[in-house]
């Protein structure tokens, strides 16, 4: 299986864009990230890059870790990609800040599992 698709080395994209985010993030309010045009920015990418990742890794793979929303983490890609103009800052402030935190173990249990 060549180096890009394979699950592991997605799941670390994933780990490492999430730890990325933290980091950039790491104590600002809402209000220093939506004045940032950066900040929103790699937000916007990194989540996109997750969404991508998430929607490439094995059905089977996803399914042993249900308690992940990998709909939800997949459907927001599209947005991200085709209707940008749209995307609400709130909403891409709380899925960095609130949900990847929560999706990091779970990445985390499916690389031990591989």
């Amino acid at each position: 299986m060549a180096a890009s698709k394979s699950p592991r080395l997605r799941l670390l994209h994933m780990r490492d864009e999430i730890d990325s985010l933290a980091n950039e993030l790491a104590g600002l309010t809402f209000e220093t990230y939506r004045q940032s045009y950066g900040l929103r920015r790699t937000t916007e990418r990194a989540i996109q890059i997750i969404s991508e990742t998430a929607r490439s890794l094995p059905e089977e793979l996803r399914a042993r870790h249900a308690q992940a929303p990998w709909a939800d983490i997949i459907a927001i890609g599209n947005p991200l990609r085709h209707e940008y103009y749209r995307i609400d800052d709130r909403v891409l402030w709380e899925t960095a800040t609130a949900d990847l935190p929560k999706l990091r173990p779970i990445i985390l249990r499916m690389l031990e599992d591989l």
